[in-house]
């Protein structure tokens, strides 16, 4: 039987293809940008034009060219969801290891205080935060979003810990002395290697929509700086006027997640079937 593998399915050759050009774009953002995203050529000639061959996707209210605004908005947008994850996923795989090793009453504790933790809806915190702040600096944004995002990812951890640390590989290498730190690192990691990567894809995702929806409701990324969430808020007064500010940045959204939630997914499947 030909064994199955992540990139021998279509929609995960369509998902890697549809997240490189994100990422290629967003990296090589001032190349492929026809404009400055944050230039105000003519306030009054240039503003609210719709697609075109001069902008293709049109300006917005401030006569910024919108396609220009989209693409440095992909880096903007996947680069925070990007160092977010990886601040939460580092969190929630040494959280849950600790608690997963130690057992007994010091996991108890550290779940106890974990289940607090989740028992807070992330997006009010976030916004309760956030909205603390008028003027939030983008590192302090990747912070939050990286402070708040582990809580799940460490119970699934320590869920696998629990189970692996009794296994016989465990119990050899402490049998020759290996300590906590080289166990987790040579013997836990590895088995937990396809729990991490389809979490961290996951929750790439849903960081994305996450500062997208800060950043409309006016506590994310500030302007002029471009992000898809306040690309879609400059047009949302007119949305049946405007519309391309909403479409364009909206369906790069839509498909980066699409893509991401994919990806995920095949990798999580792949993964369950060579058990």
């Amino acid at each position: 039987m030909k064994r199955t593998t992540v990139w021998s399915r279509p929609s995960t050759r369509v998902a890697v293809v549809t997240l490189a050009i994100f990422f290629l774009g967003a990296l090589f953002a001032p190349v492929v940008a026809p404009y400055n995203p944050t230039a105000q050529p003519d306030i009054v000639a240039l503003k609210d034009l719709p697609p075109s061959v001069a902008h293709p996707f049109g300006t917005d209210p401030y006569s910024r060219d919108v396609l220009s605004r989209v693409v440095y908005g992909a880096r903007l947008s996947m680069g925070i969801g990007f160092l977010a994850t990886l601040i939460s996923v580092t969190l929630g795989v040494a959280y849950g290891a600790m608690s997963g090793l130690a057992g007994g009453f010091v996991d108890a504790v550290m779940m106890r205080v974990l289940d607090a933790f989740m028992a807070i809806p992330r997006l009010l915190l976030l916004i309760a935060l956030l909205a603390a702040w008028h003027s939030l600096p983008i590192t302090t944004l990747i912070l939050f979003l990286g402070f708040t995002g582990w809580f799940s990812l460490s119970r699934i951890v320590r869920g696998q810990v629990l189970a692996l640390k009794e296994s016989e590989f465990v119990m050899a290498a402490r049998a020759i002395g290996a300590n906590r730190g080289r166990i987790v690192v040579t013997h836990l990691l590895p088995n937990l290697y396809s729990v991490i990567v389809v979490a961290a894809t996951l929750g790439f995702a849903h960081v994305i929509v996450l500062e997208a929806g800060l950043s409309y409701l006016g506590i994310g990324v500030p302007q002029p700086l471009a992000s898809w969430g306040n690309i879609i808020q400059d047009g949302a007064e007119n949305v049946s006027g405007l519309w391309w500010l909403s479409l364009f940045p909206g369906l790069a959204l839509l498909a980066a997640v699409i893509a991401l939630n994919t990806l995920g997914e095949r990798i999580r499947e792949t993964f369950q079937s060579t058990r």
